[in-house]
């Protein structure tokens, strides 16, 4: 897909910018330790690919082996990127405690909230993509926007991860999405949450974007802030095609960029 003209590329050149990658996992999937060592690769490629902030958001279930300690030496090591810390909170309707003590207990800058299960089916892991044969696919979509209407309305995140992460192996609605999100989106709207563009599904089966453009366009209609993030989960996948998400937001009419500090949203140049 061809984003940009020459003319919009130029009216992009030249302003300022602010590269934010928000979703990035230190410990990964155990493949990394919470060390200073390990977590300074993942900031030192940051500051490769210019980036003004990076944002640790390793999955909730990790929790017991951050060491919070560490970004503290990361923000006097590197002082010219922002560190900020986040958490991605695995959504389970009846698991939803635990969301509350992580933000009394830890001082995070921001919690993303993120739908992995629809009832107990892991739907994004490889080894269960079987379980899309048991689906009627649209109930299957309308079963999981509904599962991000509900984290949304409980309204204990700030960011929406991955918006339609059910399409991650390429099992597209008959219905249009737009139609079926379009509850989800409202809810998002109405209860204060960002979206990221998460660049992460280019390199899934799918090949897309989340959220995918038409999503992305409906956002921005309804006003709903967008962050930027990679989903990287080694160091050498920080920042990747933030930029390209950048040009992807910039075609929609984006002009700001959510970032946040203690749990505040603040709008900057995107």
């Amino acid at each position: 897909m061809k984003i940009f003209g020459k003319m919009q590329l130029s009216k992009l050149e030249g302003v300022s910018k602010v590269l934010v990658d928000y979703h990035v996992h230190g410990i990964g999937h155990q493949t990394s330790r919470h060390t200073l060592a390990e977590l300074s690769g993942f900031v030192e490629r940051g500051l490769a690919v210019n980036l003004a902030e990076i944002g640790f958001a390793d999955h909730d279930y990790y929790l017991e082996d951050l060491k919070f300690s560490n970004f503290l030496l990361l923000e006097k090591r590197f002082p010219q990127i922002k560190i900020k810390v986040g958490l991605e909170v695995e959504y389970l309707p009846d698991q939803q405690q635990s969301v509350v003590n992580y933000a009394e207990v830890y001082s995070f800058d921001y919690l993303i909230g993120s739908v992995h299960f629809v009832n107990e089916w892991p739907f994004d892991h490889p080894d269960y993509r079987s379980g899309y044969e048991d689906w009627e696919i649209d109930d299957l979509y309308r079963a999981y926007f509904g599962l991000v209407s509900q984290m949304a309305r409980t309204k204990r995140f700030d960011i929406v991860g991955h918006l339609d992460l059910i399409k991650i192996f390429g099992h597209r609605s008959r219905t249009s999405v737009l139609e079926l999100a379009a509850p989800a989106l409202q809810v998002i709207k109405q209860c204060g949450l960002t979206v990221e563009i998460n660049t992460a599904g280019w390199y899934k089966p799918v090949r897309e974007v989340y959220p995918a453009l038409n999503l992305l366009e409906a956002c921005f209609r309804l006003g709903i802030p967008i962050t930027l993030s990679s989903d990287a989960h080694v160091a050498e996948d920080v920042g990747r095609d933030i930029n390209k998400a950048r040009e992807l937001a910039w075609q929609v009419g984006y002009r700001q960029v959510a970032t946040f500090e203690k749990r505040q949203r603040i709008m900057l140049p995107l």
